[in-house]
C-alpha cells in the first residue's frame, strides 16, 4: 500500500488494531473485511470526519462496508462481538469527542444552548456515553429539551448499553419511580438506585445525589447513616 508518510502508516496499524477490521473480526467475519485499498480508503475517510469533528454512529460509518456483509440473523456470540467491536469503535474516538463535548459546556455557559445542544446530540448519536446521560438528563428536566420519555429512554439505553453509568440509572429511577410515560415501578426505581450505589466509584457525582436521596427518604428508604457516608464522600469531589 502508498502511505502518504511514515507517521500515516504508524497511525493506520494503530487504526487497523483497534478497528472492527482487527484480527478477532478477521476471524469471525473473514468475509466482511474489505481489500487493503478500500481499508486504507476508510482509514482516510475516518480521519477527516474526525477532523471535521462530525461523528458518525458505528453501523453508519461501516454500512457499506462491513455491516451489510455480516450474516444475518448473528448469533449471541456474534451479537456480542459487533457490540465490543462498536464499543471499540467509539472508545477509538473518545479523546476527540471529549474536547468537542467540553466546547459544548463553553456554549452552555454561554447561553447558547441550541449550539450545545446540536453537538451533544451528534455525540449522543455516535454512542458518546456521557453525551447520551446529558440528552437524556436535557428531556427529564424539560427546560433545553421538551420532557419525551422516549427521548428520555433512548438516550439513557444508549448511555448504559457499553459502560455503566450511575447517573443515567437515577434519571431512569426517577422515571419508573413516578411514573412519568412509563408504567409506574418503585421496586425498578429502586432497583437503579441499588445499582447506582453499586457504580457510584465509577462515577463520584453521584455521591451528593445519594446522600440527599437518603436523608429525604425518595426512592429509596430514609437512611441517615447512609446519607452522612455519601455527603462525606462527595466533599472531595
Amino acid at each position: 500500500m502508498d502511505f502518504t508518510s511514515q507517521n500515516e502508516e504508524k497511525q493506520y496499524k494503530k487504526w487497523l488494531k483497534e478497528s472492527p477490521f482487527n484480527t478477532v473480526s478477521h476471524t469471525a467475519f473473514n468475509h466482511a473485511i474489505p481489500s487493503e485499498e478500500d481499508l486504507l480508503r476508510i482509514f482516510r475517510k475516518d480521519k477527516e470526519l474526525i477532523k471535521s469533528k462530525n461523528f458518525i454512529p458505528f453501523h453508519e460509518f461501516y454500512a457499506d462496508t462491513f455491516i451489510k456483509f455480516l450474516p444475518q440473523p448473528l448469533t449471541e456470540e456474534q451479537e456480542q462481538l459487533l457490540n465490543s467491536l462498536t464499543w471499540r469503535y467509539i472508545a477509538q474516538k473518545i479523546e476527540a469527542m471529549n474536547k468537542l463535548l467540553k466546547h459544548a459546556y463553553e456554549l452552555l455557559d454561554k447561553n447558547e444552548k441550541q449550539k450545545a445542544v446540536e453537538i451533544i446530540k451528534t455525540l449522543a448519536e455516535a454512542g458518546h456515553p456521557e453525551a447520551c446521560y446529558l440528552m437524556a438528563a436535557f428531556s427529564m428536566q424539560g427546560q433545553i429539551l421538551p420532557r419525551n420519555t422516549e427521548t428520555i429512554l433512548k438516550y439513557a439505553q444508549k448511555a448504559q448499553q457499553f459502560v455503566s453509568h450511575p447517573r443515567t440509572n437515577l434519571i431512569l429511577a426517577g422515571l419508573y419511580y413516578e411514573g412519568y410515560g412509563v408504567e409506574r415501578n418503585p421496586k425498578k426505581a429502586v432497583s437503579l438506585i441499588l445499582d447506582a450505589e453499586r457504580h457510584a466509584q465509577e462515577d463520584p457525582t453521584v455521591y451528593p445525589i445519594l446522600a440527599e436521596y437518603y436523608q429525604d427518604g425518595y426512592i429509596v428508604g430514609r437512611d441517615v447513616e447512609k446519607a452522612a457516608v455519601y455527603a462525606y464522600r462527595s466533599e472531595g469531589i
